[in-house]
């Protein structure tokens, strides 16, 4: 897709979100009237298809233009499951088949015990098994809700039942290539949650004053806020790289793997070190339920962990460098961007 076309896009979704009760909706779990309105509305603007092929009715856009919206919905804290729906329509529409017209969750296809985000608010999940696509309908007795998890996630107790669309997965949509793009999603959901912990952070604690300057003007704080912009700018720019390396190979060959596993890490080490501290530049602010700042924070350490924590993609990245038969760690370390 154009850069032209999709920002056009996203500048329509930002529209639809900054007129949205999204706070109304996430205390609400992203469930009732409220979200599927917004829902209904982000699915007859075309947001849900943007990546399902034209012939199944979507706009024909990349997996990579998806991390544009998905990034967005985490800057606005957005309880629906935009992201995770828009790859399933995707990767179903490269397999040939049209995705049924339902919120669509993704299940980690190393570990199917592992949580499955938006569990609550989902109807369908889409599996990757022995080859196949398995887009099965989801009801609250196939999964187990998980303790003050965000965006009603969940466990799967016992395989969904009804089967609502079974494919051949394309052949190069290995269970690697889906654990990956599922994990660049939540790195871009990351970098997104992080730019909006800054701003918070920012906007707190230049109006909040302290022995009659702004908590912005004292040197501790603004050890902080340096933290917090460095940790968002390179969580940032390696979800782009990652994002242009899908651009440019969107089977997700092994160079590509390699970009995705520096995003997931690099995000999620940057994660931990964002939320800490943004608390500590809020104090006692930070933790209260009405204050905005822990519907990031507590995404932020949930997606750590969903398709592989940045330990598990580190460990993969450190042993694909190991096993390359010519030493390259230098030159690509090195390369210009």
């Amino acid at each position: 897709m154009e850069r032209e076309t999709l920002s056009l896009i996203a500048e329509g979704l930002e529209r639809i979100l900054a007129d949205a009760p999204l706070e109304a909706i996430d205390q609400a779990a992203g469930q009732g009237a409220d979200a599927r309105a917004l829902w209904s509305t982000l699915a007859e603007n075309g947001f849900v298809l943007l990546c399902a092929a034209e012939e199944h009715g979507g706009f024909g856009g990349s997996i990579a233009d998806a991390l544009v919206l998905g990034e967005m919905m985490a800057r606005h804290a957005a309880a629906l499951p935009l992201g995770d729906t828009m790859l399933a329509a995707g990767l179903l529409s490269a397999a040939g088949c049209e995705a049924p017209e339902l919120r669509i969750g993704l299940v980690d296809p190393f570990d199917s015990a592992a949580a499955v985000a938006h569990a609550a608010q989902v109807d369908a999940v889409l599996i990757l098994q022995d080859g196949f696509l398995r887009c099965a309908r989801l009801s609250p007795d196939d999964f187990a809700p998980l303790a003050k998890a965000e965006d009603g996630a969940g466990r799967l107790v016992r395989a969904p039942q009804e089967t609502l669309a079974e494919i051949a997965a394309p052949d190069w949509l290995s269970a690697d290539a889906f654990r990956a793009i599922a994990a660049l999603m939540r790195a871009a959901n990351m970098a997104g949650a992080m730019q909006a912990v800054l701003e918070l952070t920012l906007t707190y604690t230049q109006e909040r004053e302290q022995f009659g300057r702004p908590l912005a003007k004292f040197q501790a704080i603004q050890h902080h806020l340096s933290d917090i912009a460095c940790e968002t700018a390179a969580s940032i720019a390696a979800v782009e790289l990652a994002s242009d390396a899908l651009r440019i190979d969107p089977h997700c060959g092994p160079g590509v793997l390699g970009e995705i596993a520096i995003a997931k890490t690099r995000c999620g080490q940057a994660a931990s070190k964002v939320a800490a501290a943004a608390h500590q530049a809020h104090g006692a602010m930070g933790f209260t339920r009405e204050y905005a700042l822990g519907r990031f924070t507590r995404r932020l350490w949930q997606w750590q962990d969903e398709f592989g924590s940045q330990t598990e993609w580190a460990s993969r990245l450190g042993r694909s460098v190991l096993s390359d038969p010519e030493p390259r760690l230098w030159p690509r370390i090195s390369q210009p961007i």
